[in-house]
């Protein structure tokens, strides 16, 4: 009972107690298992889930009947589900919806996807006014397993991104063949442009032709103008002579009616004859003179007329023959008829004339013989009743034929009238025709500027359709190409670490949490309270506990990294590095749980239990500290399980020691300030208990 008293302290007592008992060293290397089995299991059950997807039940029902895009058979379902049976991502089963559901419900199938019957007929209606959006339909459990839920989760959005890059394929396939067949129909189109071209090219030719012709008709025009207006001077002094002629005319048959009424009185003066048939010699002699001019006259008028008429006919024959080309101008056709009658009026006053003509070589004559008469009148009295017989029938004849002179001199002076207006008016035609044609010469002027213009623009088109043609038809349509459209943005990924597992990111924490766990187990074992021996001062207790702790500790990080590394196979750049960075961590969890047991023993436990879960929260082991609420943020800076997690993952990584060594002396700060908190606590304990000599032969168990 007094060995430990006399065997060299309160040190060598805490070694001599523990190896006194064989339960006690039991329990030592049960301790020593404690972190590994935390560590080690959880690390090697989460080893690479993700890796063995490839055994998790996934079934799949195919309802879809398929559809028709753009004349061709469209089977999105199918085609999916001979993708998936190359796909080796999950343990896919093709089944029907009732064992679908039934293998839910019974957890035979983690998840279920059912491809509805209209699908494809979904996925065709890009183009229609209203789309439809196809649907996958996908079933899961939570209530059995949320992580399942998770996983389909991703696995649809996976199926969402194949289906719906093979129906833009599909879609970019045949927009892709549309621009090819445009590029064709743009050639077709750069020729009929150039055609066009060509064909404005004549046309501008044609109208530059139409145009000088215009001018040329439109000069005519002028002339034709100008020689109306000297037709229609000659028309004014034809009517004024014609006048004239009616009015000598008149002149002549009031004269002749007087002569015949003074025939008669003749016979009476028959008697007189003789004295005065020398003054009727001198007088028929003058007479006679003047018949022979008078029937001068007529003949020049009968010339005249008939000169009048021929000219009035061809002026109306070629008036009705220009009216014949042009049958919509109305002024003309009233001048070929006003035409028509001045020559009708023309002819007769060339027949009146010919009459007056005739009337007058026959007044001439009788005058000739009344000249002769009278000169024989001296010869013989007796042959003076004939004579007077015959002048009385020539002088009828005289009459008769000096009222047609002057019927066919009124009616010539009418027809002159009529013929002066109409040549008025066809001289106002003739002014029309050259104001159209002036139009219409400055017309194809601009008819001819406006296809120069579009054989130019023509000419442009067909050089922009051929290079549209050539540009479409430089675009590419295989399936090479659809794909490339259907799928234009691949993603590299580029890791400044690479993680092999889910085992490998997760071994930081699992490993800080399993030696935590071991320290704090630890303290049900070892005695951290008493003194086995007598104190001294409070730096002999606290390394007594201390050289007693230290060592199971180790012992716990020795084996649970040997067994990650070279069991499990946890990579590690720098190995001596992360057994060390190890033993800092587990021997700062030992100075902070060390105080709490030593201070308060079961509840000091729960006191370092209580911080073990806020450090588990708050210690970014799981989810990134953004994810947090912003109170577990704040408190996370100050949880040494949160340098400790880092430092582990900076070793992983292989990243440099002076980010290493800033979490280290994080932890470091932390394990000095709790190891003075444990040497004050011995310190003051050592000055005030007494070692009971009944203790030194137990063991805390």
């Amino acid at each position: 009972m007094n060995r430990f008293k006399t065997a060299g302290g309160v040190i060598s007592g805490e070694f001599r107690r523990l190896t006194g008992s064989k339960m006690a060293m039991i329990s030592i290397l049960g301790l020593a298992l404690i972190p590994l089995m935390y560590s080690g299991m959880l690390i090697g059950a989460f080893w690479d889930p993700y890796g063995k997807l490839d055994a998790m039940p996934v079934a799949v029902v195919n309802e879809d009947k398929g559809a028709a895009l753009n004349g061709e058979k469209l089977t999105v379902g199918g085609d999916l589900v001979e993708e998936l049976k190359k796909n080796e991502a999950f343990k896919w089963v093709f089944t029907d919806e009732e064992d679908a559901m039934d293998g839910l419900a019974d957890h035979r199938y983690s998840l279920a996807f059912v491809l509805p019957e209209d699908f494809s007929e979904k996925t065709a209606t890009l183009q229609d006014e209203a789309p439809q959006q196809a649907n996958v339909q996908y079933y899961v459990d939570d209530g059995w397993n949320y992580l399942t839920s998770r996983i389909g989760e991703s696995a649809a959005e996976k199926l969402k991104t194949d289906v719906g890059r093979e129906v833009t394929q599909a879609y970019a396939k045949t927009a892709l063949e549309s621009v090819g067949q445009a590029a064709s129909g743009f050639g077709e189109a750069a020729e009929g442009a150039q055609k066009l071209a060509a064909g404005a090219k004549d046309a501008a030719g044609g109208a530059k032709t139409l145009h000088d012709n215009l001018a040329k008709l439109a000069d005519g025009s002028i002339k034709l103008q100008q020689g109306f207006g000297k037709l229609a001077g000659g028309a004014e002094s034809l009517e004024s002579g014609a006048g004239t002629l009616a009015g000598g005319a008149k002149e002549l048959d009031s004269g002749l009616k007087q002569l015949a009424a003074g025939q008669g009185k003749l016979a009476d003066g028959a008697k007189q004859a003789d004295t005065a048939a020398g003054k009727l010699a001198v007088g028929a002699g003058q007479l006679a003179d003047r018949a022979a001019k008078l029937a001068t006259g007529a003949g020049q008028v009968e010339a005249g007329a008939a000169q009048v008429s021929g000219g009035a006919g061809q002026l109306a024959e070629g008036l009705k023959q220009y009216a014949a080309a042009h049958p919509d101008d109305e002024a003309l056709q009233k001048l070929v008829a006003v035409s028509q009658n001045v020559a009708d009026g023309a002819e007769q006053a060339s027949q009146g004339a010919a009459a007056a003509a005739d009337g007058a070589a026959q007044l001439s004559a009788g005058q000739r013989q009344l000249a002769d008469g009278a000169a024989e009148l001296h010869a013989g009295t007796t042959s003076l009743s004939r004579g007077m017989g015959q002048f009385a029938a020539k002088l009828g004849e005289a009459e008769s034929g000096a009222a047609r002179v002057a019927g066919g001199a009124v009616k010539l002076a009418a027809g002159a009238g009529t013929l002066a207006s109409g040549i008025e008016s066809a001289g106002a035609g003739a002014g029309t025709v050259k104001s159209g044609a002036a139009q219409l010469a400055d017309g194809t002027a601009s008819l001819e500027e406006g296809l120069l213009k579009l054989e130019s623009g023509s000419s442009e088109l067909g050089a922009k359709l051929q290079d549209a043609s050539a540009e479409a038809g430089g675009v590419k349509s295989g399936d090479r190409q659809a794909e490339m459209f259907a799928d234009p943005v691949g993603v590299s990924e580029h890791k400044l670490t690479d993680v092999p597992n889910y085992g490998t990111g997760m071994a930081p924490y699992f490993l800080a949490l399993g030696l935590y766990v071991g320290v704090l187990m630890s303290t049900v074992i070892l005695p951290l309270r008493d003194a086995a021996g007598r104190v001294k001062n409070g730096w002999t207790w606290y390394a007594s506990k201390l050289l007693l702790f230290a060592p199971v500790v180790l012992l716990q990080v020795a084996l649970a990294d040997t067994v990650l590394i070279y069991g499990i196979g946890l990579q590690v750049p720098d190995v001596a590095a992360f057994y060390g960075i190890s033993a800092v961590i587990a021997l700062t969890y030992m100075t902070i749980v060390q105080f709490l047991v030593s201070l308060a023993d079961t509840v000091g436990r729960f006191v370092a239990v209580v911080l073990l879960t806020l450090q588990l929260a708050a210690s970014e082991g799981t989810y990134p500290k953004e994810l947090l609420p912003h109170w577990l943020q704040a408190v996370g800076e100050w949880m040494p399980m949160t340098h400790a997690i880092e430092a582990l993952r900076l070793a992983l990584a292989g990243r440099s020691g002076a980010l290493i060594g800033e979490q280290l002396l994080d932890l470091a700060m932390f394990a000095a300030v709790f190891v003075a908190l444990t040497l004050g606590l011995f310190a003051m304990r050592s000055r005030k208990i007494k070692p009971d000599p009944a203790q030194l032969d137990t063991l805390q168990v």
